[in-house]
């Protein structure tokens, strides 16, 4: 048997995502690294090769090896390290979330593929 009014939709659907509420706070937030900070540019970096499926074993092994010896050196403490992290994963996730269905693709070949070399170079 079927209904004769419509069924009213879940308010659930109408409220953020809690994702994109943290996202939202962390993005808004200031910066907490600059752009030229290693370690910032590290994660960034990693961040948008996994976006464009470009992190293979070799480029997962540096990156591993080069985040915990910048980690060492950091005079910072923990909770600053962090806050550099997240920020980093979340400029790269506007980064990607600024390109429309056609911009991956060369975001991909222009900005992947030059921090895949970053990370690789110097092991």
């Amino acid at each position: 048997m079927s209904r004769s009014t419509p069924r009213k939709k879940s308010s659930a659907n109408s409220f953020p995502r809690p994702d994109a509420v943290l996202l939202a706070l962390l993005l808004s937030c200031a910066p907490v690294a600059a752009d030229n900070d290693p370690y910032f540019t590290l994660i960034y970096d990693y961040e948008v090769a996994g976006f464009c499926g470009l992190v293979r074993q070799d480029v997962h092994d540096a990156y591993v090896i080069k985040r915990r010896a910048l980690e060492a050196q950091m005079t910072q403490s923990r909770e600053h390290i962090t806050k550099v992290r997240v920020h980093a994963m979340a400029e790269a996730e506007r980064a990607y979330i600024d390109r429309s269905l056609g911009g991956h693709k060369p975001w991909c070949n222009s900005d992947g593929v030059a921090g895949v070399k970053r990370i690789l170079m110097q092991r």
